[in-house]
């Protein structure tokens, strides 16, 4: 039995390759025309002018660090590119479209969602 140690090769397939694929644009508006709202997902300074002084609790913990990376930098460029280029889809859901249809013309059986 090999130990978790042992190495192991890794080498790339071609499906594992193809399963990415860089897309265009999938929306019609332009990367500037979005506006992309930046927000601390934990703000101590409000917390505290509210009577919740939490700061010292997670200094205490050490988790200050942890909270640094959430507020930290958003890049509103990547941002932007990537979401005038999402396409999301439900792999399980599509799956169940493809094999419905099959169930209707069976002779759309072996052939790619594409084709279909």
């Amino acid at each position: 039995m090999a130990s978790s140690s042992a190495r192991q090769e890794i080498v790339p397939s071609n499906q594992e390759a193809s399963a990415y694929e860089i897309r265009g644009r999938t929306m019609s508006l332009k990367e500037w025309e979005l506006n992309v709202q930046v927000e601390n997902p934990v703000d101590f300074l409000s917390l505290a002018h509210h009577g919740c002084d939490l700061r010292r609790i997670y200094q205490a913990q050490d988790l200050m660090d942890y909270f640094g990376m959430l507020n930290g930098p958003t890049y509103l460029t990547l941002v932007r590119h990537f979401w005038v280029r999402a396409q999301i889809y439900d792999l399980k859901a599509s799956q169940l479209e493809i094999d419905e249809k099959v169930l209707i013309d069976p002779s759309l059986e072996g052939k790619t969602r594409e084709e279909m």
